[in-house]
């Protein structure tokens, strides 16, 4: 019977990363816009992604797509891309992902004498969720119960995450995307 589990696990977990891979890797290749482009859209993607917004990422990648727009075309980016990006962090990541953004939030502060372990954490996170309620009202309960509960420290702790992810993913993607062109032009260049 556990090799029966074990099979079922391994199937579930290739399903996903084939699935990861197409949503997220293939639309970056697939983008024929230049590549600054698609990585602004991956960095900002991820950027969204780690920071205390879960619930709310769409309507924040459109508010700063059309920002970017707006102020300055240079700073566009593929909200579909960004969006995609997204799925890093999601209602089933929120308590450990906070978690990790309250106690960073904590020692950025100075305050060393409020980090707890995860299980107390986690019985102060699940007091601010409320299961009774719709999804947008569950969401919307849970971003203010966190914000009076963790406030200043899930902010802060969540900046240092979102700027390093956002960095990395720019600069990866930036890579991945200009070695694959050239690679795919060298291709054609031989078959000519």
């Amino acid at each position: 019977m556990t090799m029966g589990v074990i099979k079922i696990f391994r199937h579930i977990w290739r399903r996903l990363i084939a699935k990861l891979e197409t949503k997220l890797i293939k639309t970056v290749l697939r983008e024929r816009r230049p590549p600054e482009y698609t990585a602004r859209g991956v960095g900002v993607g991820l950027f969204v992604a780690f920071t205390p917004t879960v619930g709310f990422q769409i309507p924040i990648v459109f508010a700063l797509w059309a920002t970017a727009k707006i102020v300055n075309r240079k700073l566009a980016f593929n909200p579909v891309l960004a969006l995609a990006w997204t799925v890093f962090t999601s209602v089933f990541t929120i308590a450990p992902l906070y978690y990790v953004f309250v106690q960073t939030g904590r020692v950025m502060l100075g305050r060393w004498l409020n980090i707890r372990n995860y299980e107390a954490y986690l019985s102060r996170f699940e007091k601010t969720a409320y299961s009774d309620t719709g999804w947008i009202e569950g969401m919307w309960t849970q971003a203010v119960g966190s914000l009076a509960e963790f406030g200043t420290p899930l902010f802060v702790g969540s900046l240092p995450w979102a700027l390093g992810f956002s960095v990395f993913g720019y600069i990866w993607s930036l890579r991945f995307i200009r070695r694959h062109r050239a690679s795919r032009a060298q291709k054609q260049q031989r078959g000519s």
